[in-house]
């Protein structure tokens, strides 16, 4: 499936329950291959997928989606929370659609949800991805997180400095809590 929107067009939101549904139209949308690796998994079918998204935990990960103009989720950051000894980490796993990627979109994704998970109290980001998957290890690199290579796994991660010096400071908590939309940082910086 190929789009010929703009990035100006697009922005990231917090998902919540309600978007289940949007959530897992966009992670059906990916290919096979794209599966693998974003699940890190040999074969994820339509049924794992619908799974997958029901058991988010909305209240507790972060959870951001790269949405057009039209409502459409395009690409998914999940920050999904965990702790190490005393201190709040997120693992975080992306995925874009195939007619938005090359544009920075998913480091713009990582910007935002590192800055969503400093002002949470989050001590570090972490990643993981099979050592293949280049575009997952351009975002880490771009995002200054340490890279280790073990097996065939590569594994990320970055400490995080709390509070509102976060990483580029784009994502605002709305009235009631929860994380507004807002628009695209630029990717190049």
């Amino acid at each position: 499936m190929s789009h010929d929107h703009d990035a100006d067009a697009l922005s990231i939101e917090a998902m919540q329950a309600a978007d289940a549904p949007r959530i897992t139209a966009h992670l059906a949308r990916l290919s096979a291959d794209d599966r693998a690796l974003r699940f890190n998994s040999g074969l994820t079918d339509d049924a794992q997928i619908a799974r997958y998204v029901g058991q988010m935990r909305f209240g507790e990960d972060l959870i951001l989606g790269l949405v057009d103009a039209a409502g459409l989720v395009v690409g998914l950051a999940h920050g999904c929370a965990f702790k190490a000894g005393a201190e709040q980490r997120i693992e975080a796993a992306f995925s874009i659609d195939i007619g938005y990627r090359g544009r920075g979109l998913g480091t713009s994704l990582m910007r935002s949800l590192q800055a969503a998970a400093s002002l949470h109290g989050v001590a570090s980001v972490v990643g993981v991805c099979a050592a293949r998957n280049r575009p997952m290890r351009r975002i880490f690199e771009r995002a200054g997180m340490t890279l280790e290579r073990e097996d065939d796994e590569i594994r990320a991660c970055l400490a995080l400095a709390a509070g509102p010096s976060a990483p580029d400071g784009n994502v605002r908590s709305g009235r009631s809590g929860k994380w507004a939309a807002t628009p695209i940082p630029d990717a190049a910086a």
